[in-house]
């Protein structure tokens, strides 16, 4: 015994440091890695089942309770169907269904029980869509539909009794789960103990023979670090006679620290650069900013000739048939959109002026359209002298005319609203014309996310210098065939 102990003591004196380091962090990494590896295995094991039945049980919650609020919401609505209704029970009705998706369904995952009543439950909502379907297109007062009605109560009372045998397996599963695996979950902090102490001894023992002038330039070494640490990089260089592992080490080090002294004299230089470039930064912006206020006289030059046309040739025939206070109430209205278009030169005009413009342009397409065409504005009186772009409200409104209103046959009603929201405000510019397809409107929506890539001019120009004006500035836009088309547009606090 005592002869490999000398033995193993001699191999270990006549080893070179870093071979005693590769030891020692060899032997304490072994220890750790197993600690941490059997800890991971326990944890991710325990986590990974516990999560699952977790998610399985908040699955199956939300299901059960988003069923019973759907079925009351469904009853309002089936009892008046009022707008305010339909739309509580639409949105229940997609809570229920995306519910309905994220219960499990896989037969090796769940099991026999718990499939066949998921099963049921995704087969009976099928027909319970239905039958609410059927209800829904038939009156109060029709026959059969009391009887139908009660159906479809039935059918939730069937669904949310086999959502609530569902949940029941899913808890008795959990818990089943939980109690077979306490006994190992019990035994293992002290198998854990064992090792940490195991590791903790080896350490120590191999840490003895790490010692006598090893510590003085590790103590240097710190002193040098701590004045480094400070930016002082006055100090001598670390020295070390040997040419060993320490002496690779203290080399090591002292590169390390001209190294580093010459890194924080780069990253100066690189401060004064990054400086520089932000400058040129702030120039870039003003002169974006310019290059916008350039499209914007651009656009303010381009009046519509095709809208020109029409209204000439309208006041031309309203001359005609008329002597005077029409005609001349047109001509005003015509005569201030040029005037407003041609010299106008700010950037910003107050909100009160905008929708003067918009009152005169609407004047115009009444004489033109007659009943067809209704216009409302919401707004507070207070809100007139808030300064918005040049033409934000025109451009949107002759869009709803031209292509909404005009092209259907019973005319329709264009909705302006106005409001204060933090810093910034909130204009929502709709109509009730013919609106566009889904296809057409997600080309425009994707147009919008590519910062106005795409665009007509007018609503092309709004969102471009929305973004360019405001911070969080934002342009939205939504429509439906035959119903209509909004566009809302959000003001943040003006860039300075």
């Amino acid at each position: 015994m005592e002869k490999a102990k000398k033995r193993i003591l001699d191999i270990w004196y006549h080893m070179t440091l870093r071979k005693k380091l590769y030891v020692i962090i060899g032997s304490v990494a072994l220890m750790m890695a197993a600690s941490i590896y059997i800890n991971l295995q326990v944890v991710y094991f325990f986590i990974d089942n516990v999560q699952m039945i977790m998610d399985d049980n908040l699955s199956c919650y939300k299901f059960q309770d988003s069923l019973g609020s759907e079925a009351d919401q469904f009853a309002k609505f089936a009892m008046n169907r009022t707008p305010e209704n339909e739309a509580a029970y639409e949105s229940s009705r997609k809570e229920v269904e995306g519910h309905l998706k994220k219960l499990p369904y896989d037969y090796d995952q769940v099991g026999e029980v718990r499939y066949g009543i998921t099963w049921n439950i995704f087969n009976s909502y099928g027909e319970y869509e239905k039958q609410k379907e059927k209800i829904l297109s038939m009156r109060a007062g029709d026959d059969g539909y009391i009887r139908e009605l009660y159906k479809a109560y039935s059918m939730q009372e069937y669904l949310d009794t086999y959502a609530a045998r569902l949940t029941r397996a899913v808890l008795t599963e959990g818990n089943d789960y939980y109690e077979s695996q306490v006994p190992g979950l019990r035994r293992m902090p002290y198998l854990l103990f064992v090792i940490s102490v195991a590791a903790f001894f080896l350490l120590v023992v191999e840490l003895r023979f790490i010692t006598g002038s090893i510590v003085k330039v590790l103590m240097e070494l710190a002193v040098s670090s701590r004045r480094i640490e400070k930016n002082d990089f006055t100090g001598a260089d670390v020295k070390w006679d040997g040419k060993d592992e320490i002496g690779h080490l203290v080399s090591a080090f002292n590169k390390m620290r001209h190294a580093t002294e010459d890194y924080l004299a780069a990253a100066e230089e690189k401060r004064i650069m990054e400086d520089r470039l932000h400058r040129q930064e702030l120039e870039r912006s003003e002169l974006e900013q310019r290059f916008s206020m350039a499209q914007l006289q651009l656009i303010k030059s381009q009046l519509n000739p095709h809208f020109l046309f029409n209204t000439l040739n309208m006041i031309t025939r309203m001359a005609q048939a008329e002597e005077a206070p029409v005609t001349e109430e047109m001509l005003v209205s015509m005569s201030n959109l040029l005037r407003y278009s041609i010299r106008t030169s700010n950037a910003f005009t107050p909100l009160g002026q905008e929708l003067k413009v918009v009152e005169d342009y609407m004047y115009l397409q009444r004489m033109r359209f007659g009943a067809r065409i209704r216009w409302h504005v919401d707004c507070d009186p207070e809100l007139w002298e808030e300064e918005v772009p040049v033409f934000i409200l025109q451009p949107l409104v002759e869009n709803a005319v031209i292509h909404g209103i005009s092209e259907k046959e019973k005319g329709g009603a264009i909705y302006i609203r106005i409001k204060k929201k933090d810093e910034g405000m909130w204009i929502s510019v709709a109509d009730t014309g013919q609106g566009m397809d889904e296809e057409h409107l997600k080309e425009i929506q994707k147009a919008l996310t590519a910062r106005g890539k795409g665009l007509g001019i007018g609503l092309g120009n709004i969102y471009r210098r929305i973004m360019a004006y405001y911070e969080n500035g934002n342009v939205l836009l939504d429509s439906r065939k035959g119903c209509g088309t909004v566009v809302q547009m959000e003001f943040g606090k003006r860039k300075g």
